[in-house]
């Protein structure tokens, strides 16, 4: 330990360089985290804080918010299926409204109070009330575009204004914030903006699920679908992969931040193969002097994690700066569970890098130090 420590202190240009390397490289991941976790929250967060494990499409809808078409008695035959603890109506409407401030874009969604499928996540005001019509509760990222408690919006096409009584954390929808009704408002203000499903009076687009405890939700939607036979029903974590683009943005940044990690590896990996390379000679003479394999192997593992952790601290430095200073209209969240994560990766890249010279280092003789042979 003293030794690594004392030749990372002698050669600070050279570590100083693998470190800035080592925080770039983790600042550029926690930037890529943080985009693809506020993409991946931002389109999702209506099904993922419904209290819904399992929400049923009709067959033809392509496991879609807003083709899927299904009836009210639809809702009832569901809820009678075991496994089966409750299941409510949600209708879904994308568009603009007019708020107090001019338009907005927003989705309008309609669900039955009390049961699953509507915001959970309520951080200021109250939840909408059964059979309480003309109210609403507001995704916050309408508050921060400058909706207020008792504000009116009306979505655009309709002449039905919805009071915002209420404001819901992390519900947004396919990157747009949301407006929670109840289904009767819904259904008015659907059939005012889309002529076309006037005569629709008992529609709704999706059923949300809720499943007893113990139940698997997979288990339970096959069973829906069976019973029902007109449904295609889908766990939590498959109807939000349906959402379009959301599984394609995911695997994408995937992809991007396990190839930023690769890049890591071999960069580690060059800078202890040259550095072993370079002072094989003092490598070589340590061991004549005594040293033991394990301890040249132990001080080139701890010059790698040294530099790991100053490099992810630079590195998380530089992300919280960034945080700082991106504007609103990105959408990064820095998350601290993905901060730790990208840390716990970043030491076994590193330690996966270094070990790439351990073999080298295992292999020095010392007869090199006399003569300078070998």
């Amino acid at each position: 330990m003293r030794f690594a420590t004392a030749e990372m202190i002698k050669n600070k240009g050279r570590f100083g360089a693998i470190i800035s390397a080592i925080a770039l490289i983790v600042f550029l991941v926690l930037v890529l985290s943080a985009i693809a976790d506020g993409l991946w929250i931002g389109a999702t967060g209506a099904l993922r804080e419904s209290g819904a494990s399992v929400f049923t499409f009709s067959s033809d809808g392509r496991k879609s918010f807003i083709r899927s078409e299904l009836r009210e008695h639809d809702v009832d035959r569901v809820a009678g299926v075991a496994g089966v603890a409750a299941a409510g109506p949600v209708g879904a409407l994308l568009g603009t409204a007019r708020g107090p401030h001019g338009l907005l874009d927003l989705g309008l969604f309609g669900f039955e109070p009390g049961k699953p499928g509507g915001p959970v996540r309520i951080v200021e005001g109250r939840s909408i009330g059964p059979g309480e019509t003309g109210k609403g509760v507001a995704d916050v990222a309408l508050r921060d575009r400058g909706i207020k408690m008792g504000d009116r919006i009306t979505f655009t096409g309709s002449d039905t204004p919805v009071e915002v009584i209420g404001f819901a954390e992390d519900s947004r929808y396919q990157l747009q914030p949301t407006l929670w009704t109840t289904m009767e408002t819904w259904r008015q203000a659907r059939q005012q903006a889309r002529p076309q499903f006037g005569d629709q009076t008992d529609r709704l687009n999706v059923i949300a699920v809720a499943t007893v405890p113990g139940a698997d939700p997979a288990t339970v939607a096959a069973e829906i679908d069976a019973q029902l036979r007109n449904t295609q029903s889908l766990t939590q974590i498959d109807a939000i992969l349906a959402i379009p683009g959301t599984e394609q943005q995911r695997s994408t940044f995937d992809t991007l931040v396990m190839a930023t990690f690769a890049v890591a590896t071999l960069v580690i990996a060059l800078f202890f193969a040259l550095l072993t390379l370079e002072k094989r000679e003092l490598f070589a003479t340590t061991k004549a002097l005594g040293a033991s394999n394990g301890f040249l192997i132990l001080g080139t593992a701890t010059q790698a994690v040294l530099c790991s952790v100053l490099g992810i601290a630079g590195g998380a430095l530089l992300a919280a700066a960034a945080s700082l200073a991106l504007p609103a209209s990105v959408p990064a969240v820095f998350l601290a569970s993905t901060a730790i994560t990208v840390a716990a990766a970043t030491l076994l890249t590193s330690l996966a890098g270094a070990a790439l010279s351990f073999r080298r280092l295992s292999r020095i003789d010392p007869a090199t130090a006399i003569g300078g042979s070998g």
